[in-house]
């Protein structure tokens, strides 16, 4: 019980924030990765998913961590104290959505007005990001710092496979006396 006091007072004096009292309501701790999710998340600049990984989740089961942490049933503190986080978030700034989404409305229809389409489209995507109908979803796949050089190797002979019309730019072997191939030293006449 010594550990659940320590942790509950060490995360009402983070930011301010009063994670004691939802401690209290639901008897569990929030430990520092939901802390840390439940930031990015209130924060609403990244997807569930990249807010789960930046929080320290394994990178292959993110999603579903996420999903755990946001449903309501499995971390119900979690979940509160993002509501209180986004409470503190609308007090502090004069922020709320609704307060958004007409601001968004009003400068999309001044841009459309002044002939202004791509404000005006920027506008409309950020309005349905914010009212939930869109998500931004970018996420890059084998990304080549998390790959070997067999599996690189690989990637590279399936796009050449893919695309044979490509030019190959592969450099010549270096001399002895360390200069670089005959085409990057005298350039091809033309005839």
């Amino acid at each position: 019980m010594g550990g659940f006091r320590k942790n509950r007072d060490a995360a009402a004096s983070l930011k301010g924030q009063n994670v004691a009292h939802i401690e209290e309501d639901y008897g569990r701790v929030i430990t520092e990765r939901q802390k840390t999710f439940a930031e990015l998340y209130a924060e609403g600049l990244y997807t569930n998913v990249e807010c789960a990984r930046r929080a320290g989740f394994n990178h292959d089961t993110a999603g579903v961590y996420a999903n755990k942490l946001l449903n309501g049933t499995d971390f119900p503190h979690v979940v509160e104290y993002i509501k209180e986080l986004r409470e503190a978030r609308e007090r502090r700034y004069g922020v709320t959505t609704l307060g958004q989404l007409e601001r968004l409305y009003n400068l999309s229809r001044g841009a459309e007005g002044a002939n202004q389409f791509s404000a005006a489209i920027n506008a409309e995507k950020l309005r349905s990001a914010l009212g939930g109908l869109t998500t931004d979803r970018r996420e890059t796949l084998n990304r080549i710092e998390n790959m070997s050089r067999d599996q690189i190797m690989t990637r590279l002979m399936e796009l050449q496979e893919k695309y044979p019309f490509l030019k190959d730019v592969t450099p010549a072997e270096t001399s002895a006396n360390g200069a670089g191939s005959k085409a990057l030293e005298e350039p091809e006449a033309s005839t």
